[in-house]
């Protein structure tokens, strides 16, 4: 451990694989998938311990010292504000952490076994096996992670479906670009067949009160996630999630037609976890409040 003065003796921060302090919010995006925002304060440290799943990081605020103990060995860095980390599942180390003033931390964690089932079909062999990665200088993983974040903050509009995109966007990402395995992810072109399409677009409309979910989805199709989700794109122009969100759209707006079908039946009814998000996401893509657009139809 570098030497930082007496005062450093003492721990000082939140962690990177388990924060000490409760987390502000938990969400379960789907099977497999754990999302966790914490208000770190300047002082936490994290006891030696097995990470279940692969967990990436991402610290806003101020700067974060990191100091870990790994295979007997303890090592540090400091970490400018917006950096992230890379752990994968298995990894066993204690973590103390240090920032002089409080910031925030996001925790998205994706279950090895999901992982796996994200990109072993699209790898042109063997299993990939993630390092860790203390610092990544990666455009790509903040950006998705603070789309994530901001998406479940602003009430999940896009539902779980735009949840799990990004959670399989961000496994094909780092699989490629930090697994172990020397060849790259198989790219597939072109879109779902005709008749994959179908399947998946009559399974939409059946189940459109239901929560769906990508993996469900792909399963429909007879693919993996991360094909799947791509080529659904590329055969509709546009995602698995806003086919869905807009469906269920011009579902709510045919109910609202009829006037025994009361408001608290159309969100319910068109799969939305309430009347406020229904309401929300109703006024965002139609321009009016279910109520005014009752009374225009």
């Amino acid at each position: 451990m570098p030497p930082h003065g007496p005062a450093a003796k003492t721990p000082r921060a939140p962690s990177t694989g388990t924060s000490t302090s409760a987390p502000l919010s938990t969400t379960r995006l789907g099977n497999g998938l754990i999302f966790e925002r914490y208000i770190s304060p300047s002082v936490g440290e994290i006891p030696e311990a097995i990470l279940k799943s692969h967990t990436l990081i991402l610290r806003k605020g101020s700067p974060t010292l990191l100091e870990w103990r790994i295979a007997g060995r303890e090592r540090f860095q400091v970490l400018p504000p917006g950096s992230s980390s890379l752990l994968p599942a298995g990894l066993l180390e204690a973590t103390r952490v240090t920032r002089d003033l409080p910031g925030t931390a996001t925790f998205l964690r994706i279950d090895s076994s999901l992982f796996e089932r994200s990109v072993a079909d699209v790898t042109k062999r063997g299993k990939i096996e993630l390092v860790r990665h203390t610092q990544l200088d990666d455009p790509q993983i903040c950006r998705l992670l603070t789309t994530l974040d901001t998406h479940l903050q602003d009430g999940s509009p896009g539902g779980s479906l735009f949840s799990e995109s990004i959670a399989i966007a961000i496994s094909a990402h780092i699989a490629e670009r930090y697994g172990t395995i020397s060849q790259q992810l198989e790219r597939h072109r072109g879109g779902l067949s005709r008749s994959r399409l179908n399947k998946v677009l009559d399974y939409i409309q059946a189940n459109l009160s239901d929560e769906l979910q990508l993996g469900t989805l792909a399963e429909v199709a007879d693919t993996n996630l991360y094909h799947f989700a791509r080529a659904f794109k590329q055969s509709m122009g546009e995602s698995p999630h806003q086919y869905v969100l807009r469906q269920r759209i011009e579902k709510a707006k045919h109910l609202l037609r009829n006037p025994q079908v009361s408001i608290i039946e159309a969100s319910t009814l068109t799969g939305f976890v309430d009347q406020s998000h229904f309401s929300k996401v109703f006024r965002r893509l139609v321009g009016a409040a279910p109520s005014q657009y009752r009374h225009s139809a």
